[in-house]
């Protein structure tokens, strides 16, 4: 989710919190209300965040009651829980403003899904080195998964290189584009990724001025490998098994 669009769901999520107060105390309307909050914190800022565990731990009610507690005290007690929320969703909007909104411009659409998934809270994090390691790493994986993961001679399972070499050769199972110079081609796209990109980022750390700009490189070109291969392949891939 992008952190425009989150930004403006919480704040409307948070009048709304504020408009109803007691009345959002009806199960059904609360359940709504508090699993739209889930939603958007749990797209924009991960599950793992300490601002959406802090919302899914809060609490509505009272932990300590008898028999003669009054319904007034319920009520308080709703109505604390509900403050609480919208002082956890005025940090998280703080927080998504502070980042600098880098993903304003990112459409997690345009990636393949499996992919941004695996690599989304690092590009909010700015963490620009990792998203290019992780994606280096995770399109390897997916492919050898996805492809029957395939050996060597001696029955060792193939890497890098060696992996696109195989699975996109003119004569594999898994080759793709539809004539003899796609195949070649798209062949040196997969052996080039692994090469140039793989082999670098998942070893090092790298420095640079442009991390940003390189980071979303690689995520392209490995959610191109990744799409071209569900878009030919998609029910021949391990993944439908």
């Amino acid at each position: 989710m992008q952190a425009r669009q989150a930004i403006q769901s919480l704040k409307e999520l948070k009048d709304e919190a504020q408009r109803e107060g007691i009345g959002l105390q009806a199960g059904e309307k609360f359940s709504s209300w508090k699993g739209r909050v889930q939603s958007v914190l749990t797209r924009a800022l991960g599950v793992d965040h300490h601002l959406t565990q802090s919302f899914t731990n809060n609490q509505y009610g009272l932990s300590v009651f008898t028999s003669s507690t009054p319904d007034s005290a319920w009520d308080r007690a709703f109505l604390e829980g509900v403050m609480r929320s919208v002082g956890i969703i005025d940090a998280a909007v703080f927080e998504l403003e502070q980042a600098g909104t880098s993903d304003d411009a990112v459409d997690e659409t345009a990636f393949d899904p499996d992919l941004w998934v695996h690599v989304q809270t690092h590009v909010q994090n700015e963490d620009w080195s990792t998203v290019a390691s992780q994606t280096a790493i995770f399109v390897e994986d997916r492919v050898r998964q996805w492809c029957g993961d395939p050996k060597d001679r001696d029955g060792k399972t193939l890497v890098g290189k060696g992996l696109f070499a195989k699975i996109m050769a003119p004569d594999g199972q898994f080759r793709l584009g539809k004539e003899p110079g796609e195949w070649e081609g798209w062949r040196g796209i997969g052996m080039g990724f692994t090469q140039a990109l793989g082999n670098v980022d998942r070893h090092n750390i790298q420095k640079r001025a442009d991390a940003k700009r390189y980071a979303f490189g690689v995520l392209g070109v490995g959610s191109l490998i990744l799409t071209q291969l569900r878009h030919q392949h998609g029910e021949d891939l391990a993944m439908n098994e």
